[in-house]
């Protein structure tokens, strides 16, 4: 199936990364970079590729700047972006950011900028009211999917759950970089009940579960988000009748 973004006036774009991926297919891959959407397995797999390896815990978008391109990106065979629930993103980007702490300096330092409040006891609901401020000042950790996306026809929109098996089918000289997944943030929970109020330097462990009750708020902020994947998951109902 493919997926082409439309924005409306004044809508908030992003300016985003874009790559061709390095593959043995003999295909020219677009990839839009989305943080929080299994961007680390596409960055680890470019960093491999790279023409001079540069080995570190967090791969640096520098050092495989030699993948990346900027728009107009003129012609490919395949593009590529990958999508998630909205709500299990923001969960994902508290408990990564906040929580484990892992990667937050940027995040840290906005949050503090926008709110006044201090990052290692911020509660879920604090991260909420933090996303409630205008994107243009929020860390891109916490832009809109959609908003990454080029005014392009995608024809592969993926959800992050399915990334694995279609690099399988698809694109299988690259597809052991996504058979598992890379700065995980979910886990089992062993509390039950609401941890919206809870400090992140007082979560041990969690589920998106912990924080349901604020998830009406989060697919308000990102409306944009719900309404592309509402068409991506029309479209897809269409070709399965």
């Amino acid at each position: 199936m493919t997926y082409r973004p439309s924005f409306r006036l004044g809508e908030f774009r992003a300016n985003t990364p874009q790559f061709f991926l390095p593959n043995e297919e003999g295909k020219t891959v677009l990839y839009t970079y989305i943080r929080k959407n299994a961007c680390t397995s596409f960055k680890r797999l470019m960093l491999m590729k790279a023409r001079r390896r540069v080995w570190r815990k967090q791969p640096d978008l520098r050092k495989i700047r030699e993948f990346r391109v900027k728009p107009p990106v003129g012609h490919f065979d395949h593009s590529i972006f990958v999508w998630r629930d909205p709500f299990e993103r923001a969960v994902s980007t508290y408990v990564n950011k906040f929580v484990q702490r892992s990667g937050n300096e940027d995040i840290f330092n906005s949050f503090q900028d926008v709110t006044g409040k201090d990052p290692i006891s911020a509660t879920f609901r604090d991260f909420i009211d933090y996303l409630q401020n205008p994107f243009s000042k929020l860390d891109p950790h916490a832009w809109p999917q959609k908003s990454h996306l080029l005014e392009i026809e995608y024809s592969f929109p993926i959800e992050m759950k399915e990334l694995a098996r279609v690099m399988r089918e698809e694109f299988p000289s690259i597809a052991p970089y996504f058979q598992k997944p890379v700065n995980k943030s979910s886990q089992e929970a062993e509390l039950e009940g609401d941890l919206c109020d809870v400090p992140a330097n007082d979560i041990t462990i969690s589920s998106s579960e912990n924080f349901s009750d604020v998830r009406s708020v989060v697919e308000e902020i990102y409306a944009s988000d719900k309404e592309m994947i509402s068409e991506i998951r029309s479209v897809q109902s269409g070709m399965i009748c």
